[in-house]
């Protein structure tokens, strides 16, 4: 009824009837005579329509009759009582005008077959995949609580003119779809649960305060996942493994993996919250392929800095979490292996280069200029492969070509690729991520790949290194670089210069060892400083002159405070991106400002820069706008944008990221 009512109130002849006799009823109260002619010529015009749509029916099924003349009366009594569903269409409107009894059945068009199009039965149905040649719709159509496969051919007529319709054949396949939803909920799913900061939490405790922090974590583990249908066991430590179904993980994934939450809210007795990382492995072929999907998302959280959850498929990386600080892992002992596995790198290879990230900074030139160190200490030939057109570390580059002691060190990726060969040793600096190293074809050359970073993992990483020092935790690349120096040169053969270029690359990812300058940090900046290091000759790299500083004046006059603590910057004029990144760095000084972004257009691109004093994770947000970094420090590059629209997308990612941490909050307090 609600369908009939609906086509009558649709634009078109029923309509004009209707209104038709509304004013023929009108007029009656004003002439009698004047309401009888209405009638007459709206009885003669209904009439006319009547007899033009039974001639244009019976042309359409002579038309059919012309389509199958060749088909005899038993065929056409077949195709007409045929069990599955057909359907005669118009192609391109895609009204039906012929239906066998079985699709009458499945979806009543009795009175209305010349009324009805496929599009009404299913929503957005189109014909294209008949034009391409194909003879089944691309996917399951739903009518009324079943669903059908839809197979078709065009209708070729007798005379050889062009098609215009088109036959449907209606398949149902409901069992089927049936089927295979409930193979896919029922897939099963690995899952590696580890406690982050196992040693710190027992470590200085008795044994019974020991069984009972850890019999804390197991009934909150336990608690959260007695509600799936899945097996869990501890199988080490700090580890266990939980294996559920996919219909499972989809509703622990929209409860936003609620156990991080709950486990940090245990604290052992130094004051020390407890946390998670959890790796999952889905969509392996075998149970074996998921467990190591479940141990590379495991590594993957560790190394983002714990305290979330990383799913692996074979296509991408999923995160949910990783707000918080990291937490400080690395140990002395590491950093010795390393050094000694990279030394052992270094001897084995015939020559040495090093690369930084694209448009390569102070810490990532300062990192580089530290293996250069440790590699001619080993007597290896070594190269810095460096863009001097884009890099923002001039004034260390200035320096460093005044003092004479690296000339011919920097070369150009083109100069690298002439040089490189299947024996050199390729040492990735200040970040992790393939496409964003200085020249990315020189390292799928490379055979010896080492990675040297401290910026939390992104879902695309430079895979299969002989060594990867990757510690987030770490203040600067820097900072790592010193840590290995210690132990991989002998004392007093590092030089000023290299000290210098070291300590200058730790101030500026500390901020003037102001942000995420841990112990650690100060031990390295120590180390320099008794190689020779001098505060105040790092100073002056940072200085600025008249004009740069009324740029960044005028970036920061662009700022709008917004919730959260949160200022955004986006200007509609170009700028240079150390400018963008001091801009950053001051709204910081603000009162109540916990984290900063500034946007700056350069050519069709817009390029974003954002920092934060810890309590705001801008690697999160960065990572939505297609960028990544560090929880303090990160940035990203937004291509063909207008500053407007990245207004917008930064804007939604701010409070996207806030919702979140709100939820989260939320969840801790209750």
């Amino acid at each position: 009824m609600d369908k009939r009512l609906s086509k009558i109130l649709e634009p078109g002849f029923g309509m004009y009837f209707v209104v038709f006799l509304l004013f023929a009823c009108v007029s009656a109260f004003f002439s009698l005579y004047l309401a009888v002619f209405e009638l007459i010529v709206c009885g003669v015009l209904y009439g006319y329509y009547n007899v033009t749509m039974r001639r244009r029916k019976r042309e359409m099924l002579q038309y059919l009759e012309t389509v199958s003349g060749n088909i005899d009366a038993e065929s056409q009594q077949t195709m007409s009582t045929f069990p599955l569903p057909i359907t005669v269409c118009m192609i391109g409107t895609g009204q039906i005008v012929w239906c066998n009894d079985r699709f009458n059945e499945v979806y009543d068009m009795t009175d209305s077959l010349f009324e009805q199009t496929v599009s009404d039965i299913v929503p957005g149905f189109d014909s294209a995949w008949l034009m391409d040649k194909k003879t089944r719709y691309p996917s399951e159509v739903k009518v009324g609580d079943r669903y059908y496969m839809v197979l078709g051919s065009l209708v070729q007529p007798a005379d050889g003119s062009a098609s215009v319709l088109m036959t449907l054949y209606w398949i149902d396949s409901t069992e089927l779809v049936s089927l295979r939803r409930e193979y896919e909920e029922s897939r099963p799913v690995v899952s590696i649960i580890s406690i982050d900061n196992y040693e710190e939490l027992v470590k200085n405790v008795s044994d019974s305060e020991k069984a009972t922090l850890l019999a804390a974590i197991d009934n909150r583990i336990g608690e959260w996942a007695k509600d799936v249908h899945g097996v869990l066991r501890k199988f080490d430590r700090d580890r266990y493994i939980f294996i559920i179904e996919e219909r499972d993980l989809a509703a622990i994934a929209q409860d936003k993996f609620s156990v991080l939450d709950s486990v940090r809210s245990i604290i052992s007795r130094e004051g020390i919250n407890a946390t998670l990382s959890i790796g999952i492995g889905r969509d392996g072929r075998t149970l074996e392929e998921k467990y190591e999907f479940a141990a590379l998302a495991l590594e993957m959280a560790l190394s983002r800095g714990g305290d979330q959850t990383v799913i692996k498929n074979r296509f991408a990386f999923e995160f949910f979490g990783g707000v918080t600080k990291e937490v400080e892992k690395r140990t002395k002992v590491k950093s010795r292996v390393m050094a000694n596995a990279l030394g052992q790198l270094m001897r084995d290879s015939s020559q040495v280069f090093v690369m930084g990230h694209r448009n390569s900074d102070i810490d990532a030139v300062g990192a580089a200029v530290g293996v250069v160190c440790a590699a001619r200490s080993r007597g290896k030939q070594v190269h810095i492969v460096l863009r001097r057109a884009q890099t923002l570390a001039q004034p260390l580059l200035d320096k460093i070509d005044a003092s004479g002691e690296y000339d011919g060190v920097f070369i150009e990726p083109e100069q690298a690729e002439e040089k490189i060969d299947s024996g050199s040793l390729m040492v990735v600096v200040d970040t992790n991520r393939p496409d964003f190293v200085e020249a990315p074809e020189l390292l799928q050359r490379c055979r010896r790949v080492a990675v040297i970073d401290h910026h939390r993992r992104a879902a695309d990483y430079i895979e299969n290194c002989a060594v990867n020092m990757h510690e987030p935790s770490a203040s600067s690349a820097s900072e790592l670089v010193s840590e290995l120096l210690q132990y991989m040169v002998p004392n007093q053969t590092i030089s000023r210069l290299e000290a210098e270029a070291l300590l200058a690359g730790i101030h500026l990812d500390t901020k003037g060892f102001s942000i995420k300058a841990g112990v650690r940090t100060f031990e390295a900046a120590a180390y320099l400083r008794r190689a020779g290091a001098d505060m105040t000759s790092v100073k002056r790299m940072f200085q600025n002159s008249f004009d740069e500083y009324m740029q960044r004046e005028r970036v920061i006059s662009c700022a709008r405070s917004t919730a959260g603590g949160i200022v955004i910057a986006v200007a509609d004029f170009q700028t240079s991106r150390p400018i963008a990144a001091q801009a950053a760095d001051e709204l910081l000084n603000i009162i109540g400002v916990r984290a900063s972004i500034v946007a700056f257009p350069l050519g069709d691109d817009i390029v974003v820069s954002a920092r934060s004093m810890g309590s705001i994770n801008v690697q999160v947000i960065t990572e939505m706008l297609g960028g990544g970094g560090s929880l303090t420090a990160a940035g990203a590059q937004m291509k063909n944008t207008d500053s407007r629209t990245a207004a917008e997308r930064i804007y939604h990612a701010v409070e996207t990221y806030l919702e979140c941490q709100s939820a989260q909050e939320d969840e801790e307090t209750q």
